[in-house]
């Protein structure tokens, strides 16, 4: 393509005037940026980072909900007329030393899915991940089901009662998965993430899930029967509700966080709505947070803080896309990209942004990523 035609090609675009034919190359180009990363400057790799601006543009008028990672209309503008001139100064100087760019690739690291491993009371292990829908599994009147990807359902077939026995789910990294308990009780749970439960509850004084690590959202069904979750050596106990609980060995600390309803933590913490209880060994502390960005891992993305902790922020990514950091800078940064970035993409698509604060650098060996400054 000449370098008028492409300089008219950008132009229709960022009018919203483009064509089928241009929206075609344009996302040819697109796919090329992200898929295929070039190492040296070509017309596809700017015009592709010229698109990635306009959708930043495109994303500030429509988001209200959630937090926009640019956040001025004129300064995204602003981008853009720089990303099109220094390309087309580039595609310039291509042209004249007649320079054929050849294209580096690097791997590319996918996003989680639905996986999960469900470990009957007599040890068998269901792989969720490969099994088909329907009944997996009948105990104590229960039957077990996965009914879509992504969720398994607990149903009463007539009279069940509790016979001490319990199933577990377990969550590998790079997985989530969701759970209706025989109550009705819904749990979300988040990668590396292990939940134990009872078959049954009836017959059962509490009805008491233990959380052996990871993250879980609960909507819990309303009944007479109290119902608690533990977590090592704490408690929550549910007096109707709907909650998160980030309990991470590597974290060191569990923050029980409420959006509707009423939770006791340890017995004597009582929580409201829009409350966070952070156990760690000092005791426990309460504070208000903003609820939608700790469950954000629900809602499909990734909400970061500006001023966040770095490293708590990229184990959120290691987790999800299972790849290990390794951090070649004796001091790092904190977190200086803000708002929310969609976790259904490409590991590449989520270190970019953090890599345009310029505070950090990242190479992808394999499932390791090194961490420069």
């Amino acid at each position: 393509m000449e370098k008028e035609e492409l300089k008219a090609l950008i132009k229709r675009y960022l009018t919203d005037q483009a064509t089928e034919e241009d929206m075609a190359f344009l996302d040819s180009a697109y796919l090329d940026y992200y898929n295929n990363q070039v190492i040296e400057v070509s017309p596809a790799d700017y015009l592709s980072a010229a698109i990635r601006v306009k959708k930043n543009l495109d994303r500030e008028h429509k988001r209200s909900k959630q937090k926009v990672l640019w956040p001025r209309t004129a300064a995204v503008a602003a981008t853009a007329l720089c990303v099109i001139s220094f390309g087309l100064y580039c595609y310039n100087k291509l042209t004249k030393q007649e320079k054929i760019v050849q294209p580096v690739y690097v791997n590319i690291i996918q996003p989680g899915s639905n996986k999960a491993v469900l470990v009957l009371s007599n040890g068998k292990r269901i792989s969720l991940s490969d099994a088909k829908n329907g009944m997996l599994a009948s105990q104590s009147g229960i039957e077990i089901s996965k009914v879509a990807a992504g969720k398994l359902v607990y149903t009463a077939t007539g009279a069940s009662s509790s016979t001490g026995e319990y199933n577990t789910i377990e969550i590998p990294k790079g997985g989530n998965y969701q759970i209706y308990l025989p109550d009705g009780t819904k749990v979300w749970l988040n990668a590396a993430s292990t939940l134990k439960y009872p078959i049954a509850f009836t017959s059962l004084k509490e009805r008491k899930v233990q959380l052996l690590g990871g993250e879980a959202y609960f909507e819990v069904a309303h009944e007479a029967i109290p119902f608690r979750v533990g977590i090592a050596n704490h408690e929550v106990e549910v007096l109707g509700t709907h909650f998160n609980i980030n309990a991470y060995p590597e974290e060191t600390i569990i923050k029980t966080t409420l959006l509707a309803g009423s939770v006791r933590v340890d017995h004597k913490t009582i929580l409201k709505p829009g409350e966070q209880a952070i156990n760690s060994h000092s005791g426990i502390t309460v504070k208000k947070v903003d609820v939608d960005t700790v469950v954000d891992w629900k809602e499909g993305g990734f909400s970061f803080n500006k001023g966040d902790d770095f490293k708590t922020d990229m184990r959120k990514i290691e987790r999800w896309y299972d790849v290990e950091f390794v951090y070649h800078s004796t001091v790092l940064p904190k977190m200086d990209l803000g708002g929310w970035v969609p976790r259904d993409k490409n590991i590449t698509t989520i270190l970019n942004q953090i890599e345009a604060t310029g505070k950090v650098h990242f190479k992808i060996e394999g499932r390791r990523i090194i961490v420069t400054n």
